[in-house]
């Protein structure tokens, strides 16, 4: 919902911002503008980047070592890899007697 709310947000204040530079008004147009299109594409670019846990995999994935606990929820992950493709997944998993970091 706030994702969307900011999404909403970014691109009326890109959209006046063109409108401003279209009526002649240069300065705060070109700042509004480009205010507009970083905070949208910053907002995009965080879903892409940073990527849900998926739970575990059916296909052939092979497991590495590497291991941790989601800083939101606490819970373990483990990094899953595809020789195939080079494609890493991160998928909830035991801890293998871990225990998550004190808080």
């Amino acid at each position: 919902m706030l994702r969307t709310i900011v999404i909403v947000a970014a691109a009326i204040l890109a959209c006046g911002g063109a409108a401003l530079i279209a009526c002649g008004v240069h300065a705060p147009g070109w700042q509004a503008l480009t205010i507009g299109v970083i905070i949208l594409a910053g907002t995009l670019f965080e879903r892409w980047r940073y990527r849900r846990i998926e739970k575990p995999l059916d296909r052939p994935w092979q497991r590495t070592n590497e291991q941790f606990f989601d800083p939101s929820t606490g819970d373990p992950v483990e990094v899953m890899f595809d020789p195939s493709t080079g494609e890493r997944r991160y998928v909830a998993g035991a801890s293998r007697g871990r225990k998550p970091p004190a808080r």
